[in-house]
């Protein structure tokens, strides 16, 4: 391995560390094959989903800042939708 090809990558949370360890233990790996292989089939969440002119963050249902004004009839009706809406 070259020079530039080196890196050092950090684990200060202590828990991240332990569960490093163990699993490389476990597998038989090492601690960096069992980071790379977690980062590898990580999928990050998916972005806010847009449910009228609302926009779910989470559980939640919220009216981005500047957006037009929303009635409760709407606001209730687009809340009906969400729930009806397969997750």
């Amino acid at each position: 391995m070259s020079g530039a090809d080196r890196c050092q990558f950090i684990i200060r949370s202590s828990f991240a560390r332990a569960r490093a360890r163990e699993l490389a233990k476990l597998t038989g790996m090492t601690s960096t094959e069992v980071v790379e292989d977690a980062l590898r089939s990580y999928v990050p969440p998916r972005g806010p989903k847009s449910v009228g002119r609302l926009v779910q963050r989470d559980a939640l249902l919220i009216l981005l800042k500047g957006g037009p004004d929303v009635t409760l009839e709407e606001a209730n009706a687009e809340l009906d939708m969400a729930r009806e809406r397969e997750v």
